[in-house]
């Protein structure tokens, strides 16, 4: 009769493999599967007539790098593709529908239909983002402006709350220059940019100190926005107040500092040559 015994080795270790498994004995593919090419939103930001505009296509999945062309429709007039970006500046309002197309390094490509809306410029407004919540201590309030119109400049008056106070405005663009003075629980901040201001550009940041907690909500607000030539593009009157004063102490020359000239140097007198005798 044969021995069993050389056997019990043999079914130990089967025993052992079936119990703990046979990973990395079965699975022999180094194959990955990719996701297939797609437009993880197809919501375009809208576009403003004559404001500078740029807006990226994205596209994911497949394998990088991407492409992005225009496959059928028609962009905004002033709006072209750049990589897959969409930049210029819009010179028609409307909607707009048009289709793209995205291709990637292993050459798979897919099209997708998308909606642009060009619309007229909304009227210019300054506005500060107050916080949600109650605040206890110096907190930091965004100033923002909307449609500026070529603004260069400002004037900003602000009727704060009881047991507030402004202690500090700091410019976001480091080129601007800024001026500000509390009076009888009023701010007036005097702004002037060397360069262009965007939509949805934030201004300054405007530091405010409670003497309590408090909730601030719908700040009371007036303004005038100057043009690089000095005209007025907006101007809006706190209720029940005068309007807030056309002319203001910061215009466009005062806010840009003139370049520095070169010194001009002293010229030495001409002495003649003495003459023989």
């Amino acid at each position: 009769m044969p021995s069993v015994r050389p056997l019990l080795p043999v079914l130990a270790c089967a025993l052992f493999m079936t119990a703990c498994g046979t990973s990395g004995t079965t699975s022999t593919s180094s194959t990955t599967v990719k996701d297939a090419l797609y437009f993880p939103t197809t919501n375009i930001p809208v576009a403003y007539l004559g404001e500078a505009y740029t807006a990226s296509i994205q596209v994911a999945g497949g394998v990088g790098p991407y492409s992005v062309r225009l496959a059928s429709g028609k962009l905004p007039d002033g709006l072209t593709f750049d990589g897959s970006s969409l930049s210029g500046k819009p010179t028609k309002a409307g909607l707009y529908t048009f289709t793209v197309e995205a291709s990637d390094a292993s050459l798979s490509t897919k099209a997708q239909t998308m909606s642009l809306t060009v619309a007229d410029l909304p009227p210019l407004s300054l506005a500060l983002t107050l916080p949600a919540s109650e605040i206890r201590g110096e907190t930091r309030i965004p100033l923002t402006v909307t449609a500026p119109r070529g603004m260069r400049a400002f004037r900003l008056q602000w009727a704060l709350p009881a047991g507030l106070t402004v202690t500090r405005i700091t410019p976001v663009d480091t080129r601007a220059v800024a001026y500000w003075k509390m009076t009888n629980g009023t701010l007036t901040l005097d702004m002037g940019f060397r360069g262009g201001v965007a939509n949805g550009d934030r201004l300054a940041l405007v530091t405010v100190k409670p003497s309590q907690p408090v909730t601030l909500q719908s700040p009371v607000l007036g303004y005038n926005a100057l043009a690089a030539d000095g005209t007025v593009v907006q101007a809006l009157a706190m209720p029940g107040a005068a309007p807030v004063n056309g002319n203001t102490s910061v215009n466009v020359s005062q806010a840009v500092p003139a370049p520095p000239t070169t010194p001009t140097l002293p010229v030495a007198p001409i002495v003649p040559a003495p003459t023989g005798k």
